[in-house]
């Protein structure tokens, strides 16, 4: 399931309740996003009259540490009488939604409990689960301007969805103003541990990092065992160093979420290339941990260095399509963004069953666009984020575009600052009579790119800028829209030189040089293509297990006029049958000498070949 989210998200964990939430036995929890009883927002509506499929969304992360719990119910607070209503809870599977329990019931002003007929549903760990109710709007309500919904404390990720069409097709949206929806998963835990921690998150900073720097980590850690705790101790591990404990007596009650700070100094000698920091539980009330499982340890690998380059671009890599609603929205704050930034380079992949689409970067929509349009800095990953992309569609409808590439602005100027290990310089010819081109790229590459990478990868792009297609544009609200057949799309990919994935450099000696020749499409507009060219770690393919790997180490590029000063490059000398001037207004004819002329009013460029 393409799930829609928001830019900026809230790392805040599952909680679990104990049995001084109202109507539980001793051996069922709460688990959900709301802490307590209080209600922070009452009467939220969607100002429409319907029926809203609602709820909130817990992840394998959540869930894993309940894997063998039943969920026997649900607990959900109304402003209003709801009358009788569907509560659900769904697996959410790839593109679709599987019921996994349901049950009718009225539901009343203020906090109810529901319980599901039967055994309820055993938790697996490993799924991903979309539970609430369905709410319905009733035209009085709209009138009224008083809803149903009763929310608490700030919009979080995974707080409130509503599942339907909502302009930008069928799927899962999050909902913003009201908080985190008023409902939790009611959890029979009788099979757990009487005690048990689990880390559930881990920060330990920026992945570049150099020798005798000080690191400030910081994990969550959740009470995952059916009894309170008093004693409890935690460490760290650097690599294969010694590890270092810290007893912790601060009580955690059973489902209370908790946090730890630490600081170490990385030593002076530290080897550069990757190495990782481990975080674990070591006791709990004096003892070992009855049962280890992979969630009482978290690790994180960073990349030590002590020499780098500048960076000679950002890459802005937007996984777009040009039927999407807010499309047009970012493209207006892009056009801004690059106008006031010579550092960025933009490259638009549109959805591959798409017109401007491209079958062979299908990869990166599979890895990274969890919806569209959304995009990467570098690839790179902000420690906390939910994924290596991020996306504003809620708030490109709201905001002015100068709002929105001010919030640009400030994430590229983070990725600017980001150490390079490689150089990537480029020439080329092209032939406009054959529509031939040959790109050549060479550099300078450090010691520590082998010492973090490994080998690496040069990936070259062609994109395109003023390309005429349909785009689904915006009249005076999202709802109300019309397709613009004149829509000119910049920073299109068009096709790569390389693999989708680089193909290994050769560096010998600190040094690499690759050239590529390609024949330009009849459609394409050679005076509007720029090259992209960009230096990664080399691996076979690109899979969730490494992606945070493949942030890129530079990015260079080079458009034709950039090339050589000119409209239209040739990359012989020939002969032509209409007049050609040179600068001077003098006509010339025959086989032309490398240089300057004038033709049909245009200037041209005769060079040689590149070797």
């Amino acid at each position: 399931m393409k799930i829609h989210r928001i830019l900026f998200t809230a790392f805040v964990f599952v909680l679990s309740f104990t049995v001084q939430a109202q109507g539980l036995s001793e051996n069922q929890r709460l688990l959900g996003y709301v802490q307590t009883d209080s209600i922070t927002v009452s009467g939220g509506a969607f100002g429409a009259a319907g029926t809203f499929t609602i709820g909130a969304i817990l992840t394998p992360q959540k869930l894993a540490a309940y894997a063998g719990c039943r969920v026997v119910g649900i607990r959900l607070a109304a402003a209003l009488n709801l009358g009788r209503t569907r509560n659900f809870v769904y697996q959410v599977e790839g593109n679709n939604l599987t019921p996994a329990i349901e049950q009718n019931q009225r539901i009343y002003e203020g906090w109810n409990n529901v319980f599901f007929n039967g055994n309820g549903y055993e938790i697996q760990g490993n799924e991903t689960l979309f539970y609430g109710f369905d709410y319905t709007e009733t035209a009085e309500m709209v009138a009224a301007d008083e809803g149903g919904l009763c929310g608490y404390g700030e919009d979080t990720d995974g707080g409130f969805y509503a599942y339907g069409n909502f302009g930008q097709g069928t799927g899962l949206y999050l909902l913003s103003n009201l908080g985190c929806l008023c409902v939790q998963l009611i959890v029979d835990v009788s099979s757990l541990p009487a005690h048990d921690i689990d880390i559930t998150w881990f920060d330990a900073g920026f992945k570049y990092k150099k020798p005798g720097e000080k690191v400030d980590a910081m994990i969550n850690f959740s009470n995952v065992g059916r009894n309170s705790i008093s004693s409890y101790r935690l460490g760290y591990q650097l690599d294969d160093m010694d590890p270092v404990h810290e007893t912790q007596t601060q009580s955690l009650v059973s489902g209370k979420m908790s946090l730890w700070q630490f600081s170490t100094k990385l030593p002076t000698d530290i080897a550069n290339g990757m190495h990782t920091l481990k975080v674990f539980v070591d006791q709990v009330e004096g003892e070992p941990l009855a049962e280890r499982s992979k969630n009482d340890t978290l690790s994180t690998s960073f990349a030590i260095y002590r020499n780098s380059y500048n960076r000679d671009k950002v890459l802005m890599e937007i996984y777009t399509d040009q039927n999407s609603l807010y499309a047009p929205y970012l493209n207006d704050a892009v056009k801004l963004l690059t106008k006031n930034n010579n550092n960025l380079t933009v490259v638009n992949v549109h959805r591959p069953d798409t017109p401007l689409g491209l079958s062979s970067a299908a990869y990166l929509h599979d890895l990274y666009a969890y919806t569209t349009p959304s995009f990467t800095f570098n690839r790179s990953y902000f420690p906390g984020e939910a994924y290596v992309a991020y996306d504003m569609n809620d708030y490109l409808p709201v905001i002015p575009a100068e709002m929105s590439a001010n919030i640009l602005s400030d994430m590229l100027m983070q990725d600017a600052t980001t150490p390079s290990f490689a150089t990537i310089g480029l020439q080329m010819s092209y032939d406009a009579a054959t529509r031939s081109l040959r790109v050549k790229a060479n550099g300078d590459v450090l010691p520590e790119a082998q010492a973090i990478y490994g080998d690496l990868a040069l990936t070259l792009m062609l994109v395109e800028d003023g390309i005429k297609s349909p785009q689904v544009v915006y009249n005076s609200s999202i709802q109300r829209t019309k397709v613009n057949q004149d829509y000119l799309h910049d920073h299109v990919l068009r096709t790569y030189l390389t693999s989708p994935i680089g193909d290994l450099v050769p560096a010998a000696n600190n040094q690499y040089e690759m050239s590529y020749d390609a024949t330009l499409d009849a459609n394409w507009n050679a005076d509007k293509i720029t090259v992209v060219a960009l230096l990664t770690k080399k691996v076979d393919a690109v899979t969730d297990n490494n992606i945070l790997d493949m942030d890129i180490i530079n990015t260079s590029t080079l458009t034709m006029s950039e090339a050589t000063g000119i409209v239209s490059l040739s990359t012989e000398a020939r002969p032509s049958s209409n007049t050609i001037y040179t600068l001077d207004g003098r006509p010339v004819g025959g086989v032309l000498k490398p240089g300057i002329y004038i033709k049909d009013g245009k200037k041209i460029f005769i060079k040689n070949h590149i070797n």
